[in-house]
């Protein structure tokens, strides 16, 4: 990583952070200008966790506090991410800072990247079977933002495989049954549906659950 990129982040206090290269096949599934993605060589990703005694404050569901403290990572990873992509253009390159909590495409629900995808291809975790990137030390905990860019870095992180053992605590407290013995069986459809269900039950203005982070905060 450039000095500038490590030195703005230490200030933040920004503990996980990374970078990958994109392939074509991940320019093909940015939802910006072609015109742009074409000059794009990398991804910058970082993290910042919730609180994980506002996690495990959640009882059967999404409450008031969590939603706060939700928006709240939002608002300081969008802060944070603005901030590196007018450092990075400092030192000469390209940047997008993509949001980090921002559906473009409704249908798809697709956002303009996948920040989950390049903090696997970052070494940031591994994809747990609750569809969420597990970090050996934040567990599900962490939110991400991601700032493309035209530099091309030297390194190459190592990808991490699946490790959650024989930890099935996320199957166990799904309340939409959406989790199954493997990633790529989780179920996205009874997930958003379930959360539909839960916020409008419980007036809560954004779709989110947390449930499975919780469950892997217990992780062993």
């Amino acid at each position: 990583m450039l000095k500038p990129i490590d030195d703005f982040f230490q200030k933040h206090n920004i503990k996980v952070y990374g970078h990958c290269s994109l392939s074509n096949s991940d320019k093909e599934k940015i939802l910006l200008s072609r015109d742009i993605v074409n000059l794009l060589n990398s991804a910058i990703v970082f993290g910042i966790p919730l609180s994980g005694s506002v996690i495990m404050n959640l009882e059967d569901g999404p409450d008031l506090l969590y939603l706060h403290h939700y928006r709240q990572a939002n608002y300081l990873l969008d802060r944070i991410s603005f901030g590196l992509a007018t450092i990075v253009e400092d030192c000469g390159y390209m940047a997008v800072p993509i949001p980090a909590s921002q559906i473009v495409d409704w249908k798809n629900q697709r956002a303009y990247v996948s920040h989950k995808h390049f903090a696997l291809l970052s070494g940031l975790g591994w994809f747990g079977r609750n569809n969420l990137i597990v970090n050996s030390v934040y567990r599900s905990r962490l939110r991400f933002a991601t700032v493309l860019t035209s530099i091309r870095f030297e390194t190459e992180p190592k990808i991490l495989g699946f490790h959650c053992g024989s930890c099935r605590k996320c199957i166990e407290m799904c309340p939409a049954g959406a989790i199954t013995e493997t990633p790529e069986g989780f179920n996205h459809i009874a997930c958003f549906e379930k959360i539909k269900e839960l916020t409008r039950q419980k007036n809560i203005s954004q779709y989110i659950c947390g449930m499975c982070i919780k469950a892997c905060e217990k992780w062993e």
